[in-house]
């Protein structure tokens, strides 16, 4: 090699070594996950705002819900066929009942505290588990929705619509929300104190959430809640109907009751268990009342055992059904053996006639149970 050569040589020598100084310093002071790739810094981006993700389907979703409800609206007011009506609703329901719970709740809640409202020309009827099958007003409706899709938060709302209820159906509707078993079921002295206040409302009596309430107190079976329907006031039909449904169902707390009350008591008492000692003495120290109007005692004997009952879906509680064949027979066979003392006793007499005819009903249904 010339001698300009290795100078040349020398020269470039320290050009290199200050160039790969920098390379070093540089990768260094790389921040952790830098590849020094530049491709790799074009497809680097920053992390995902999970937050911003799980909001953006939420508010999706609550638009949805806003816009079917405004379409409602303006649907209603064409006044179309029940039917098509129902339809709609089943429908809209059940898709809005597929979202995302949290936002549907919070689109429920928004629309009912706007206040809007429609009739839907729908009655008031009541469904499996105690949900509705018909919505009389787009209120009532998003009530019902809310209850299947979150409890709690109909709960929550349930509370401040009982308060300043528009109706007998939307007071029915929250009332069941506080029914619900669980944390949040009120106590029994709460639901018979919200019970005394809708009796306050005799606007309402003639409304079928009205009607629907009266069988609140057959829901809690207790003696207190008894006393609470036999007190009402404004309906007799309508209360003297409840107390058969509850008293079918748990004849004891009735019959408890009734030792209170000033109602009239024969086919109530007749609707005794008899396969139950207690409620057997009841009728038998009824019966020997000598303040006991004889009219009443004839229309207890033409009566007694009384097992007939409604049913069908209800909206606080179980569909009742009190009745089998095994305890119908059971209670036939205690009930004749109480006719034949009755009979044979002089101090019945006056009601040997019915007794007698008691004792042969009681015979022919007994015969054939067999």
């Amino acid at each position: 090699m010339s001698l300009t050569g290795k100078r040349r040589l020398w020269l470039a020598l320290p050009v290199a070594l200050t160039a790969f100084s920098w390379f070093q310093i540089r990768e260094n002071h790389r921040l952790p996950g830098q590849s020094g790739n530049p491709a790799d810094a074009k497809t680097r981006t920053a992390p995902p705002d999970a937050g911003h993700e799980r909001a953006s389907p939420q508010k999706l979703a609550r638009q949805a819900i806003s816009s079917d409800w405004d379409q409602l609206l303006l649907w209603l007011n064409s006044h179309p066929d029940p039917d098509a009506v129902r339809a709609r609703l089943t429908e809209t329901k059940y898709r809005w009942t597929e979202t995302d719970p949290q936002a549907l709740a919070q689109a429920l809640r928004r629309l009912l505290e706007s206040g809007q409202d429609a009739p839907t020309g729908l009655g008031f009827r009541v469904g499996n588990h105690g949900f509705l099958a018909d919505w009389p007003t787009l209120r009532v409706f998003l009530l019902d929705v809310l209850a299947a899709s979150d409890p709690e938060m109909a709960l929550q709302i349930a509370r401040e619509i009982l308060a300043d209820a528009r109706s007998a159906e939307e007071y029915a509707i929250a009332l069941r929300s506080l029914t619900r078993p669980g944390l949040g079921r009120a106590p029994d002295a709460e639901l018979l104190d919200r019970f005394d206040h809708l009796l306050t409302r005799p606007e309402w009596q003639s409304s079928p959430g009205f009607a629907e309430t009266f069988d609140l107190p057959r829901y809690l079976g207790t003696p207190d809640a008894a006393r609470h329907l036999a007190a009402s006031t404004g309906n007799d039909k309508l209360r003297s109907m409840a107390l058969h449904e509850f008293a079918a169902e748990r004849p004891a707390a009735v019959i408890e009751a009734l030792k209170e009350s000033t109602l009239p008591r024969a086919d109530l008492m007749a609707r005794a268990d008899p396969q139950d000692p207690a409620q057997l003495a009841a009728v038998d120290a009824y019966l020997r009342d000598p303040s006991l109007p004889h009219e009443d005692a004839v229309s207890f004997l033409k009566t007694f055992p009384l097992r007939s009952a409604t049913t069908g879906y209800r909206l606080y509680g179980k569909t009742p059904a009190p009745y089998t064949f095994e305890r119908i027979a059971a209670g036939d066979r205690q009930a004749a053996a109480l006719a034949e003392t009755w009979a044979a006793d002089p101090a019945l007499a006056p009601y040997h006639a019915e007794i007698n005819a008691l004792k042969t009903r009681l015979s022919k249904w007994t015969e054939q149970a067999r």
